[in-house]
């Protein structure tokens, strides 16, 4: 079958290149242009464009590694019955101390920030998949010096006095699963156990909603959910059994109640509470549990692969936040990033925050500071 992929491949290329009506240029022709891989590029690019059955093949070649040897490509691995991880939780970084400290600083930076504004900031590192679920990673090795990055970063917030809410202990005392089994990201009783916890300590630093607001909560038919994992793996698009079996889910719709009817001219109190962060905030309910369990409503301006800063800083440029910003600052930090190389990226925006250095990572910053 593999040959076959191959061979149906070749025969497309081979008609692309020399039949079709569409006609390939190489570009610049010279030893200059083929050492620096312009000329193979274009080649790649024209192909990938132009082959009528490129998906197709891509998604066969997919289909037959995970049918026949259970490969799911470089990013997922399979644990027990269908459990699938990611493999970005389970790697040790070269420089993981450095970046550790870069992102510490950002933090810090941001606490500042809002400190000056008056406004609190609750930081809540969301543990790894593969440290809550651990009992399902069946032979899959996830090496014990990233054992203590979760404690060594509430340690590190508590030095330097930042709030946070360890939902660790909580989400590990939930019987049942917490996490999708084909997904990175929390199901509904993980996200709800994680609200419960986080809607509690405001509640003690007395930083919860005074205005409160009725919720409903409406249990929508069961169905399968492909995850983010499945996706990763190249076999969203196939059908079970060409690919693992989605989580069953049953999901709640959590929706407010009108208490009263608005104007068009009624002022709207904006939230008191808003949360940042990345896609945890927005999968599973989980601004949503929060809403319900504060009884008022939470604004949610979590970004998808936005890493650690990008939704904060569109937050804080936001009119939103600039005309009536919230009484309280919600930050949701997954574990797996923490330590993760920097990027060109997040050197930008960190330098956005305005100190000096932060954007350079911490040896190139003092090396600096010494000249």
């Amino acid at each position: 079958m593999l040959l076959a992929v191959l061979a149906i491949g070749l025969s497309s290329s081979i008609y692309v290149l020399f039949f079709s009506r569409d006609r390939f240029s190489v570009g610049e022709v010279s030893w200059r242009a083929f050492a620096r891989g312009e000329m193979t590029s274009n080649l790649s690019e024209f192909l990938k464009h132009h082959i009528p059955f490129a998906d197709g093949l891509v998604t066969a070649d997919r289909v037959i590694g995970w049918l026949v040897v259970g490969d799911l490509g470089p990013r997922v691995r399979e644990g027990c019955d269908g459990w699938l991880f990611l493999i970005d939780e389970l790697e040790i970084h070269r420089d993981g101390d450095a970046a550790f400290r870069f992102r510490l600083r950002i933090i810090d930076a941001v606490a500042k920030f809002l400190q000056r504004r008056g406004i609190a900031l609750l930081i809540v590192p969301v543990p790894d998949k593969s440290r809550v679920e651990a009992t399902q990673l069946c032979g899959i090795r996830r090496p014990k010096l990233l054992g203590g990055r979760l404690e060594q970063f509430t340690a590190r917030l508590q030095e330097n006095k930042i709030r946070f809410v360890d939902i660790y202990g909580a989400l590990a005392a939930l019987g049942g699963e917490r996490y999708y089994r084909t997904d990175t990201h929390w199901n509904e009783p993980g996200a709800r156990r994680a609200a419960e916890e986080i809607a509690a300590s405001l509640q003690h630093l007395k930083l919860a909603p005074a205005s409160k607001e009725s919720f409903r909560v409406i249990t929508e038919p069961p169905h399968e959910r492909i995850g983010d994992l499945i996706h990763l793996a190249g076999l969203d698009h196939v059908s079970w059994p060409l690919r693992p079996r989605g989580d069953l889910e049953t999901p709640s719709r959590i929706e407010q109640k009108t208490a009263r009817e608005v104007g068009p001219f009624d002022d709207i109190p904006p939230p008191e509470v808003v949360v940042i962060g990345t896609s945890f905030s927005r999968r599973a309910n989980f601004t949503q549990f929060l809403s319900l369990l504060l009884g008022a409503p939470v604004a949610n301006m979590a970004k998808d692969g936005g890493g650690l800063v990008t939704a904060a800083l569109a937050y804080f440029s936001n009119p939103a936040f600039t005309e009536t910003p919230p009484r309280v600052v919600i930050w949701e930090i997954p574990e797996r990033i923490l330590d993760n190389p920097i990027t060109k990226s997040e050197q930008i925006e960190a330098e956005k925050l305005g100190l000096p250095g932060i954007g350079t990572p911490p040896s190139k910053a003092a090396s600096a500071s010494r000249r």
